[in-house]
């Protein structure tokens, strides 16, 4: 390995480094230690905390209730127990995933062409997505399921020269787990197997084949559940059509994509395109508003929905007039669709702006189809990419905008949950 000419394995360690030195300096400086449950916490270790009190049996292991799968649960409560049981044990699980994350996210820009110094640009990306920092001190499902959907995208990447043969299989295997902790992963699925089409063609079929494969494994635990997610929750997160969660969601990727935009309009890209994206954006909102008030209770027993996080947030402490956040949002979901369709336009066939690109567009439209909870979080899930892309296809005016506005965003989630 260390006579590879295609890798920076010292860069990459390094970043990896700094990444763990970063996360555990806020573990330790910042009030978390000494906090009790915080964000969804007080829902999430309750089965975990019955697998390691309880013991492993059907009940605490498959009929437990959360929004998240097994495959979330169980390697928290496996590793959890190792370390000690306790909350704090916990969420330090949550920092070993982030480490892991930028492990293999740094062998994936490796894979992409970013050298040298570049990694540790990625490094600060991947601490300055919206909600990665936070998620990655306490504990969500967010960090460990993207260090699944991470290994998928390494297996695709890497098998473009290595066990072609091999490399469906065991993308089929980390969809399949990954999937068993959230269903968002159908979306990288999906992404990854247009890609792989538009790269190889009809020899695309393999991958193909392990994603649909993969997807499938999923059905035996939704009849056990009877839905989506475990019994309790199922108003809260359940299929339905609301065009409603387009129009936020479209709103909510201002902050990832939307410098995309400006970058697209400077280069003269086919700015016809970007201006029907920002009008759909536009109109969506203007014609299915989301509603920004937020119930002080959750009603488990009724279908309903919430639309919340860093836009929401931001929209309201602007103006708490319906207009003027309409007329805001509006913007936000023009920019966001601009900088979507602009990243793309951007992208000079790098395949690592395709699978980004597919993931966030297959995402969010998929979204039409469900009801219940609308978070700007959900958009991390599939964005794990971005830092290389920003490093990669901005300018360094734009970069350093972006890494403004993404630390701005990280110190207020991080001073509101830390």
């Amino acid at each position: 390995m260390n006579n590879s000419p295609n890798h920076d394995w010292r860069w990459m360690i390094g970043a990896i480094l700094f990444v763990a030195i970063v996360l555990l300096g806020v573990r330790f400086c910042s009030n978390i230690l000494q906090s009790g449950v915080v964000f969804d916490e007080q829902y999430i270790t309750e089965p975990i905390n019955d697998l390691i009190d309880r013991g492993w049996s059907v009940q605490t292991a498959i009929d437990f209730e959360e929004t998240k799968g097994p495959a979330m649960i169980w390697p928290y409560a496996f590793f959890g127990e190792l370390l000690g049981g306790s909350l704090n044990a916990l969420r330090l699980v949550s920092v070993l995933c982030s480490v892991g994350c930028m492990a293999i996210l740094a062998f994936v820009a490796s894979l992409s062409g970013v050298r040298r110094s570049g990694h540790f640009a990625v490094a600060v990306g991947w601490l300055l997505l919206p909600y990665a920092l936070v998620f990655s001190e306490i504990v969500m499902g967010e960090i460990s399921f993207i260090l699944f959907e991470l290994l998928a995208v390494a297996v695709f990447l890497h098998s473009r020269k290595h066990y072609r043969c091999l490399s469906p299989i065991l993308f089929g295997l980390i969809i399949a787990i990954a999937l068993h902790s959230r269903i968002h992963v159908v979306a990288l699925v999906g992404a990854i197997c247009i890609t792989a089409f538009l790269r190889d063609g009809f020899k695309s079929w393999p991958w193909w084949v392990a994603g649909t494969l993969a997807c499938l494994s999923r059905i035996p635990l939704w009849v056990r559940w009877e839905g989506l997610v475990s019994p309790k929750y199922q108003n809260l997160h359940s299929l339905g059509f609301r065009l409603e969660s387009l129009s936020y969601l479209a709103a909510a990727l201002a902050p990832f994509v939307g410098i995309f935009a400006v970058h697209a309009w400077k280069k003269q890209a086919n700015r016809k395109w970007l201006f029907a994206a920002a009008l759909l954006g536009a109109l969506l909102v203007f014609f299915v508003t989301p509603d920004l008030f937020i119930p002080s209770t959750i009603d488990y027993e009724n279908p309903t929905q919430r639309f919340q996080g860093v836009v929401a947030t931001a929209v309201k402490l602007v103006t708490w007039d319906p207009i003027f956040q309409k007329a805001l949002l509006a913007f936000l979901a023009a920019l966001g669709l601009a900088g979507l369709l602009g990243m793309q336009q951007t992208s000079h066939k790098e395949i690592v702006t395709h699978i980004t690109f597919y993931t966030l567009a297959l995402g969010w439209l998929l979204y039409a189809f469900t009801q219940g909870f609308v978070f700007d979080r959900f958009l991390l899930v599939w964005a794990f990419l971005l830092p290389i892309i920003w490093w990669k296809q901005l300018p360094k005016s734009l970069f350093l905008l972006q890494t403004t506005a993404m630390l701005l965003i990280t110190v207020r989630l991080a001073f509101v949950w830390l």
